[in-house]
C-alpha cells in the first residue's frame, strides 16, 4: 500500500506549476497563542531530522515516511502519512528568495509565513486562500508563526507552521489533509490535536 500510494500523495502536496501568480495582499491580522510544551497524542521515536542537524521533530505514533527522493522538489526535507492516508505531515525549507530580507527584517517571523503561504499560492496557481489569520505561538523558548490554508474554500485546510533555525535557515512544518482513499478524514479538532503534537517535538 506504502508503494501504491506515495507517487499520488507526492503529486498531491507537490505539483507544481509553471504560471507564477501574485499573491493577494493580505490583510494582516496577527493571533498570539501559547502552546502546549508536551504532545497531546502518543508520539514515535520516528525522528525527521534536517541535513544541517539545526531542526527535529517527532512523528505521531504509526505514522511512516514516504520515500520522496525520485520526486520531491528541493525544497522538501521529509513526507510521512498516518495509517489511514488520510493526514501527511510534509517539512520542507524555505528558501532565502522566498523569504525576503526586507519582509523577514519588517515582519519577522509573520513576513516568513507570508512568504510560505506565496510559495503555496504560486504552486497552485492562486487557488490556495489563507484561512483566518496568521498567528504568533510561543512554545518555551520556541516561536513558530502559523497559517492556515485551503484550495477547496475551507472544506480541506492545511495547516502551516515556520520556524527560523538558531543558523538562520527557515523550514516549515505542515498537516495536510488528504483525499486519496475514500476514508473519512480526522474532524478539526482532531487534526488541531495531531498539529499541535507534531509541534510540541519540534527542536530548533
Amino acid at each position: 500500500m506504502i508503494v501504491r500510494y506515495a507517487s499520488v500523495i507526492v503529486c498531491v502536496l507537490l505539483l507544481p506549476s509553471c504560471l507564477f501568480v501574485k499573491a493577494p495582499e493580505d490583510k494582516i491580522e496577527v493571533q498570539n497563542v501559547a502552546l502546549s510544551p508536551q504532545p497531546e497524542i502518543e508520539m514515535s521515536d520516528n525522528l525527521v531530522r534536517t541535513k544541517a542537524g539545526d531542526l527535529i521533530a517527532l512523528l505521531p505514533k504509526g505514522w511512516v515516511f514516504l520515500d520522496t527522493r525520485t520526486e520531491a522538489s528541493a525544497d522538501i526535507i521529509s513526507v510521512a502519512v498516518n495509517p489511514e492516508y488520510t493526514l501527511s505531515m510534509v517539512v520542507s525549507s524555505i528558501s532565502s528568495g522566498e523569504s525576503s530580507r526586507e519582509r523577514l527584517a519588517n515582519e519577522g517571523l509573520v513576513g516568513l509565513a507570508r512568504a510560505a503561504f506565496q510559495k503555496h499560492s504560486r504552486k497552485t496557481s492562486g487557488a490556495a486562500k489563507v484561512v483566518g489569520s496568521y498567528r504568533l505561538a510561543q512554545l518555551g523558548a520556541r516561536t513558530f508563526a502559523g497559517f492556515d490554508f485551503s484550495t477547496t474554500g475551507g472544506g480541506m485546510r492545511t495547516r502551516c507552521a515556520v520556524c527560523t533555525s538558531s543558523i538562520g535557515n527557515h523550514y516549515e512544518v505542515s498537516l495536510v489533509p488528504l483525499n486519496i482513499t475514500g476514508r473519512d478524514l480526522p474532524d478539526a479538532q482532531e487534526q488541531e490535536r495531531i498539529f499541535r503534537s507534531i509541534l510540541a517535538t519540534v527542536q530548533y
